[in-house]
């Protein structure tokens, strides 16, 4: 994937999209990249997925020139389907799993931005399941998508990863730094295998097996110096 954004730099195209991209691989794509010289965008604002453009410098592309077709499922709000089972559906059809970005479910509705062979597919889709739904792509984002959150509070010595996922985790400490040793953590897309990692408001972390968390505070310190932190797990 690296090699393929080089060769596209190297070769100066005018626009060159990818496929889509997770934010680990964007991640480490923008690195390579000089400022000005690209555009991620998956569809809407804030896509965890996403396709990322090559431009000149100070020249990106419009949202419209994204090879993205927004599909949009509609079925009796009485059924509730989820986003596995949305992507089950279009990997059954031996799709690649970088022609589907980000899938938005709320009740009785799902959207679901796909590129290239997905959109035949993801039209030809009459059941998600066992439930029979209806496709079109003739309506965009609708923007009234809520990601739903819970909410985790509590106080540490330190915003260290340690001690932040102890009260992300409800956990010991032990048990949570095992996790970082092992591989089992991100922050900000990235592996991160060091406890001692400090964390700051706005950070997105996630742990195998555990989930997809944000910090969304940082605040004290108390009477005992200890720090007051609030958590958002994505549900």
């Amino acid at each position: 994937m690296l090699a393929h954004v080089q060769d596209l730099v190297r070769r100066n195209a005018y626009r060159s999209f990818t496929a889509f991209l997770d934010m680990r691989q964007y991640t480490l794509v923008r690195m390579q990249l000089a400022a000005g010289t690209y555009r991620f965008f998956g569809g809407y604002p804030e896509a965890q997925r996403g396709i990322l453009c090559v431009h000149p410098e100070g020249c990106p592309p419009e949202d419209e020139e994204y090879p993205i077709t927004c599909l949009t499922y509609t079925f009796p709000e009485a059924y509730a389907l989820t986003h596995r089972d949305m992507l089950g559906s279009l990997m059954a059809q031996q799709l690649r799993r970088d022609t589907v970005g980000d899938i938005l479910v709320s009740a009785g509705k799902i959207q679901c931005f796909v590129t290239g062979a997905a959109a035949v597919v993801g039209m030809a889709l009459t059941k998600i399941g066992r439930i029979g739904v209806k496709v079109t792509d003739a309506l965009p984002y609708a923007g009234d998508f809520v990601q739903e959150m819970q909410q985790i509070g509590g106080t540490v010595s330190s915003p260290r990863l340690d001690a932040v996922l102890r009260t992300a985790l409800s956990l010991g400490r032990q048990a949570c730094s095992q996790f970082i040793l092992a591989g089992a953590v991100t922050v900000n897309a990235m592996p991160c295998t060091k406890p001692e990692r400090i964390l700051t408001a706005g950070d997105v972390f996630s742990v195998r097996g555990h989930g997809k968390f944000r910090m969304t505070e940082i605040s004290g310190p108390t009477r005992k110096g200890r720090l007051h932190i609030h958590i958002e797990k994505y549900l």
